[in-house]
């Protein structure tokens, strides 16, 4: 997998990306997508948008975050830092994962001369797409702006349109979890290899909640998924699945983040969507938040909140949309004229 080194230290960031798209003339301008992973799967989760990018007049890039394949492994310190490090530490730990990916970003539209906006449809200029856990590296991201070299800043103020946040859920948000909140990750009843092993299917199942209406956590489905159904990682071929899931994380650096970092995730989170300052520096950027109405229960609270957050600060700050019958696996419920829609600019927060 080809990589970008987004720092002085040599880190490199791996990635996927399907080129410029074949069906455009030349010199004429496209959208660029840029996704980052979630937990247990890698950037190749993306290849079914991948395959239909070009078509559609859109390049897709997609990045391995560190510990997951052909980008750099996070330290011994990371890991202490994660797992018994200060408040200033992890904090310091989340600001550096976010500068690598504004970095990854920066570097990748200057190394492949990407087109800028053209004004207020679909071409030019740059997309990020952040898949569950992947959205609290891209808050992090935004929010740590202020560090980035005045040309760097610039040039993302120029490039970026749209994030676009495929259910978060409350540990990328930092936002309380309901009490009834399960994975089989971290249900220790069960032996150690099947926690992580029975994630995946958990994952990518489709559930049958109540009416979501209520907005009352009650009426989700939390611990089985249903069975008019099979859960998406099923239908991938073997080699699909290879490439696509990587769980070796799953229980170690990512777990460790996301329940010890809970202030720093919060934090960095309000900042990116809500904090003035920050947007402004991004005039042109619009969030959207998308949920499904039948994915595991941990991305529908963390969508209430989100609702709630935005209202909170005028209810201008954050899109949001709902893809009925939707489970969490990203690239099966979304196509990408909907990822380019979402990138249209036709509001600002």
């Amino acid at each position: 997998m080809p990589s970008i080194v987004v720092d002085d230290v040599g880190t490199e960031l791996s990635y996927i990306d399907s080129g410029p798209p074949a069906s455009l003339v030349p010199g004429q301008s496209y959208l660029t997508m840029i996704s980052i992973n979630g937990m247990s799967f890698t950037g190749h989760v993306f290849e079914p948008m991948m395959r239909v990018a070009s078509k559609a007049g859109v390049r897709f890039v997609s990045i391995n975050r560190r510990d997951y394949p052909g980008s750099t492994p996070l330290t011994a310190e990371d890991t202490r830092v994660l797992s018994s490090g200060s408040d200033d530490e992890k904090e310091d730990f989340l600001r550096t994962r976010g500068v690598e990916v504004a970095n990854f970003i920066d570097r990748f539209i200057e190394q492949n001369q990407l087109p800028p906006p053209l004004g207020e449809e679909h071409d030019g200029g740059v997309a990020i797409i952040g898949w569950s856990l992947g959205c609290a590296f891209v808050f992090s991201a935004l929010a740590n702006v202020d560090v980035l070299p005045d040309e760097v800043k610039s040039r993302l103020t120029a490039y970026l349109r749209a994030f676009i946040m495929y259910e978060p859920p409350t540990v990328a948000l930092g936002s309380p979890r309901p009490p009834q909140l399960w994975s089989p990750l971290i249900d220790t009843s069960l032996p150690e290899k099947a926690r992580v092993a029975a994630t995946t299917p958990f994952l990518t199942g489709y559930f049958d909640h109540g009416d979501l209406s209520t907005r009352d956590v009650e009426v989700l489905s939390y611990y089985v998924p249903s069975l008019s159904r099979v859960p998406t990682i099923y239908n991938l071929s073997d080699e699909e699945r290879k490439r696509a899931v990587w769980e070796e994380p799953s229980d170690k650096s990512d777990m460790l983040f996301m329940f010890f970092s809970e202030p720093q995730i919060r934090a960095a989170y309000k900042k990116a969507c809500f904090d003035p300052s920050v947007r402004a520096q991004f005039p042109r950027l619009k969030f959207t938040n998308i949920m499904g109405t039948r994915t595991s229960p941990h991305g529908i609270p963390a969508f209430w909140s989100m609702e709630g957050d935005n209202k909170q600060h005028g209810g201008e700050w954050v899109s949001f949309k709902v893809i009925p019958g939707g489970n969490h696996f990203v690239s099966a419920c979304l196509s990408i004229r909907e990822y380019t829609n979402c990138s249209a600019i036709d509001a600002v927060g």
